[in-house]
């Protein structure tokens, strides 16, 4: 299983099983889970998510199952608590595009956290999966994520309403 270590957290892709414990046994899971499941976790964004991602992977041939695309659960590694989650939508295009979002419970967790946590991910897309551009969107209040991304290196590109969309390209593309 492929793992993202940085100096605070496990960024790990969710298996089959805990998404399926997720929406069945949850109580179960949090019994016998090693890494602490708060009650907030996931998002109503998520959970909608995790059905489709569940059929998504059972419907693929086995040679085909790929979970680096998809779902991952960011850990905090000392604490041993899930505090957030990262959403590929779809494998990278072939053009390279791939589009991200990510819940993390911002009021008890460090927005370096957020950072470290993205940044990390951006690597590993930009040099394991060879994605070029990255495509990121938040609502204009949100001036936590604006900031964070920012500073990450994204740049806005578009304004639908209340929604921006940012945008970072892989350098030298």
């Amino acid at each position: 299983m492929i793992e993202i270590l940085t100096n605070r957290l496990m960024i790990v892709p969710c298996s089959l099983d805990i998404a399926k414990s997720l929406i069945f046994h949850r109580k179960e899971l949090e019994k016998r889970s090693p890494i602490e499941i708060p009650s907030y976790w996931p998002t109503s964004v998520v959970r909608g998510f995790i059905p489709y991602y569940i059929e998504s992977i059972e419907n693929l041939e086995a040679d085909e199952k790929d979970l680096d695309c998809g779902f991952w659960l960011i850990i905090l590694y000392e604490q041993k608590k899930i505090i957030g989650d990262l959403l590929m939508q779809g494998k990278p295009k072939k053009e390279g595009l791939v589009e991200l979002s990510y819940h993390i419970d911002e009021e008890d967790i460090d927005e370096t956290i957020a950072y470290e946590a993205i940044d990390a991910f951006i690597d590993w897309l930009t040099y394991q999966q060879a994605v070029k551009k990255i495509i990121i969107e938040c609502e204009v209040l949100q001036q936590k994520k604006i900031k964070l991304y920012n500073k990450l290196g994204f740049i806005c590109v578009k304004k639908d309403g209340d929604f921006l969309t940012w945008e970072m390209q892989k350098k030298g593309e």
